[in-house]
């Protein structure tokens, strides 16, 4: 691949998406919060804060982690809460990163690099609730050297930005992805701890997925047979995606010397044998992409 992936700042991604919006014709931006849903056999109704009200054969959920429109469509989640938050800012560094993201695996979770235009990167440091409060508290000074002590002084010194934010970790998967006139996209169809950078590719592809199967079912987008195909579309990626995630994130919580040892053979394997991690970054970037790799590699043999 010319790259693996693109690290987009939401203070540039977010200005872009807004741009786009106002630029299509197709779209009318209603400004106003959705206060309340209504949803019966044949539309979606959103009833505006400013008193007004728009009705469609599909709403998309696209709300948040917890999201309301999931909420009124009766889809229930199974949720578990985890001892971490991230610690989540930007900061100044003297040696290149030569766009390069560095993921540390620590005893209660990842503290991850990730490269910024110019010698600049964000961080996301994954600690117990009390020692994140007790981080953001530091005056910028300790902070730094903190954090440069914490990934070895690789980007040399360090000097911390205005702006520093707490999220306390969790997870939420919806027992299903679609009903009664609404499916579900993002964060209310997906959430899990911020190791493996996937959640935002994972929304993207609930939006292609999305796009497709109401391309498909232009009469009614919305009709049971659409929504039914969409969550069977959607439930082996993100069932997968979030499982993987968790599960490496247990392992990194968890004390016990078997858990500790798969995990660092299993990462060990990944960085030394380039076919496998070559698999599981297509696959990372798009499921099924490693396989049709793999089987264009073979059909290139067998031809030889």
């Amino acid at each position: 691949e010319e790259q693996f992936g693109l690290n987009l700042p939401n203070s540039a991604l977010n200005p872009a998406l807004a741009g786009a919006v106002v630029a299509h014709s197709g779209i009318e931006w209603r400004k106003s919060m959705v206060e309340t849903w209504r949803l019966d056999a044949d539309h979606a109704h959103a009833i505006l804060s400013d008193g007004s009200e728009v009705a469609a054969s599909l709403a998309v959920a696209a709300d948040g982690r917890l999201s309301p429109a999931r909420e009124a469509a009766g889809i229930s989640t199974s949720a578990r809460s985890y001892p971490q938050a991230a610690l989540v800012l930007n900061f100044a560094h003297r040696s290149d990163h030569a766009f390069t993201s560095t993921e540390f695996h620590t005893e209660i979770g990842p503290f991850t690099q990730v490269p910024l235009p110019g010698n600049r990167s964000s961080l996301v440091w994954v600690v117990e609730p009390a020692t994140a409060k007790e981080l953001a508290a530091l005056d910028d000074a300790t902070l730094s050297m903190r954090i440069e002590q914490r990934m070895q002084s690789m980007l040399g010194r360090v000097s911390v930005e205005p702006g520093r934010q707490i999220y306390p970790l969790s997870g939420v998967t919806p027992r299903c992805f679609a009903r009664n006139r609404v499916a579900l996209v993002g964060e209310a169809a997906h959430v899990f701890p911020p190791i493996g950078a996937q959640g935002l590719n994972l929304g993207i592809r609930d939006i292609d997925d999305l796009l497709e199967i109401t391309c498909e079912n232009r009469v009614d987008p919305g009709a049971v047979k659409a929504l039914r195909a969409y969550d069977f579309k959607r439930r082996p990626d993100i069932l997968a995606r979030s499982s993987a995630v968790n599960l490496l994130n247990k392992s990194l919580l968890s004390d016990m010397l078997p858990a500790q040892m798969a995990r660092s053979a299993g990462l060990g394997v990944l960085g030394g044998f380039a076919p496998l991690r070559a698999f599981f970054m297509r696959e990372g970037l798009r499921p099924g992409s490693g396989f049709a790799a793999l089987a264009g590699g073979l059909r290139k043999q067998v031809r030889r």
